[in-house]
């Protein structure tokens, strides 16, 4: 209950400057006007009310992408797990990692330095900035570079962001028996000779590719076909340093 009054009035900051849509307000106005009228009174305050919780559901949208509410851990398992569930078996290892650590997180305002970035990488890994940089619009920022643990496996993990986009690479090294082909899971594309595999829920758009002991995702909220041009783009890279890597 102590954190009630910061909630309230996070969602009072969010709820300033949220504009409910056109069609929702006119409707709201109209049955307002027609509550003036005893005889239509109970009807038009079920539309009103009705009206009211659309308003709620969508400020709480907004809010929580705006970054004013945040789900407790618990809550945010369901709802990796409520996403995970719509997409195949392997595709579930890159979108979870993906929303666990940069659609959950809140960024600073200002990008990190590529430096101090760098140092989170051991220096098999390091190369892998210049890769994603190179592939992506000049006005994404690099918001992640790190290798880190969810359930238990291991990730390598690079996010960017832009003023409307996220997006992430995330690489794990793959578990016994783990491939597309085995799986059923048949490519969208084929480019370069490197099948490209393909996803997406809700706002979650997926494009993937492994080489022999690799698993790698390219995650984000890009229109469908952005998010394959990107992953096209910087495959054959991925896959020749995956290979090197390999060899060692």
């Amino acid at each position: 209950m102590r954190d009630m009054p910061e909630a309230n009035e996070r969602l009072k900051q969010a709820v300033r400057g949220v504009e409910a849509p056109e069609y929702l307000k006119t409707r709201l106005q109209a049955h307002l006007r027609a509550m003036e009228h005893p005889r239509t009174w109970r009807l038009n305050f079920a539309w009103a009310a009705l009206g009211a919780t659309a308003v709620v559901c969508l400020v709480l949208g907004l809010a929580y992408q705006s970054g004013y509410l945040r789900l407790s851990p618990g809550s945010r398992e369901a709802y990796i797990a409520s996403v995970s569930n719509r997409v195949p078996t392997l595709m579930r290892v890159g979108l979870g990692d993906h929303v666990h650590c940069s659609v959950f997180r809140k960024f600073p305002k200002d990008a990190p330095k590529v430096a101090d970035l760098e140092r989170k990488l051991t220096a098999e890994y390091r190369p892998l900035i210049q890769v994603v940089q190179r592939n992506v619009p000049a006005d994404y920022h690099l918001m992640i570079a790190h290798e880190c643990r969810y359930h238990g496996r291991k990730f390598v993990h690079l996010s960017l962001k832009n003023d409307a986009h996220l997006l992430s690479l995330v690489i794990a090294r793959k578990s016994d028996g783990e491939s597309f082909g085995i799986e059923g899971v048949l490519p969208e594309l084929v480019s370069s000779g490197i099948p490209i595999y393909r996803a997406g829920v809700q706002r979650f758009e997926m494009s993937a590719i492994e080489s022999r002991d690799f698993l790698v995702y390219f995650v984000s909220d890009l229109p469908r076909q952005q998010n394959t041009e990107m992953m096209t783009a910087m495959a054959p890279q991925v896959n020749e340093f995956l290979r090197k890597l390999e060899a060692i």
